[in-house]
């Protein structure tokens, strides 16, 4: 084998794995989901208007307790109402958003992905999502 073959190949392998280890790491709240709360829930979920007993501009109103059960359980996707409610068909009335366009596949996923990895939520200003625009 040539020597530029086998560094090309060398290269390949090395470009591959970068990859599979850059998809490896946990999903950042702050970079990833905090932006997707803001954009697409925050609006209606805030400490005016509580819509479905859930406020998401911070973490400890977010982990509240609920009649309706726990919006998010660190480690259960499939148990927090958060990611059930953006998965039922657009036509159920509890699909989320209820208002709007639906929130894209490859964020659900991110919001799945963040639950199953334990929903890690930062107090402080890097866990607050302020409310640009509320709901009447």
């Amino acid at each position: 084998m040539k020597s530029s073959t086998l560094v090309a190949s060398i290269l390949g392998l090395f470009a591959l794995t970068s990859l599979s280890a850059a998809d490896d790491s946990p999903v950042d709240f702050v970079k990833e989901i905090k932006p997707i709360l803001a954009d697409r829930c925050v609006e209606c979920h805030n400490s005016e208007t509580i819509l479905g007993e859930l406020n998401l501009q911070n973490r400890e109103h977010a982990f509240q307790k609920r009649k309706a059960g726990p919006a998010i359980v660190p480690g259960s996707p499939e148990k927090s109402m958060l990611y059930l409610a953006l998965t039922l068909p657009p036509k159920d009335k509890k699909a989320m958003p209820a208002t709007g366009h639906r929130i894209p596949k490859d964020e659900v996923n991110t919001i799945r992905q963040w639950i199953k990895e334990g929903a890690k939520w930062p107090e402080g200003k890097d866990g607050a999502i302020a409310v640009t625009h509320p709901k009447p």
